[in-house]
């Protein structure tokens, strides 16, 4: 293994945060940003007892392997206990020859059961997405399983990565992907998406209506977070004015700001769920 650059171990670091039941996608443009990714993400599933699956098709089981291997991971072995399983979409998307969401996702419900009977705590999954691209039901199906994916994850113990090259996907595809993922990983770094649209919504006939309704119920709830929080500083301004000269009184001043602002994050990360 090379030795890891600041964004690489800030990017493990927050690998190893993520949670049973995480869905993200990962949006990557070269193998490097892909394997740097999902190598530690299957690494850690393995250290803590998860059946790891690898779900291959534009890089070879052999590529993969090795960069396994060359990431700190024991493949022989962890293959061989039925820990990692690396496998290709003609065992998983395109089992039965072609693309079904509800086949898939009872795949997964399967493989997390049998996870689970075979001793492991959950299942932790990733699979490389370019199968689609040449898919004859074309791109809907598969949006509609990602945002199908966001009702199963929350019931069952599986986590997963959906691995997207952005070369290789048009940016309206991408868009879309981007709308079904909770999380997203893209330039070394897991972000809460604030752009997600829940499956509720998303799989709406009258999507864009719902969508519409929500950004003018988000802007709105926004704009009277700010008002709140601009009549607090003014109160604060000017409790600060009366009482210049009190260094007591500043330092209580300077822990209400501190909270305030502790509060306005709060608000801020609630919004962003809705």
């Amino acid at each position: 293994m090379g030795r890891e650059s600041e964004s690489q171990k800030r990017l493990i670091a927050a690998i190893e945060r993520l949670n049973i039941h995480d869905h993200l996608c990962l949006v990557y443009e070269t193998q490097e940003q892909e394997f740097s990714t999902v190598i530690p993400f299957m690494r850690v599933g393995l250290e803590r007892g998860e059946r790891c699956v690898y779900i291959a098709d534009d890089n070879t089981v052999a590529a993969i392997r090795d960069a396994m291997k060359d990431g700190g991971i024991d493949v022989d072995s962890a293959v061989k206990s039925g820990a990692l399983l690396i496998i290709t979409k003609r065992d998983a998307y395109l089992k039965e020859g072609h693309f079904e969401p509800e086949l898939m996702i009872n795949f997964l419900k399967e493989s997390v059961a049998l996870a689970k009977k075979d001793g492991f705590s959950a299942l932790r999954a990733t699979g490389e997405m370019t199968w689609a691209i040449g898919e004859s039901s074309g791109m809907e199906k598969l949006l509609e399983y990602e945002a199908k994916l966001n009702y199963i994850l929350p019931k069952y113990d599986i986590s997963a990565i959906c691995q997207y090259n952005r070369n290789r996907f048009k940016p309206e595809i991408i868009l879309e992907i981007i709308r079904t993922h909770p999380l997203v990983i893209c330039d070394s770094t897991v972000c809460k998406n604030f752009y997600y649209v829940p499956p509720d919504e998303y799989l709406k006939p009258n999507q864009v209506n719902a969508e519409v309704e929500r950004l003018l119920k988000n802007m709105v709830e926004r704009e009277a977070m700010e008002i709140q929080r601009n009549e607090h500083l003014r109160e604060l301004e000017v409790f600060f004015k009366a009482n210049v000269g009190r260094e007591e009184r500043i330092m209580e001043l300077k822990d209400e700001i501190v909270a305030l602002r502790e509060e306005v994050e709060i608000l801020r990360e609630e919004l962003k769920k809705k």
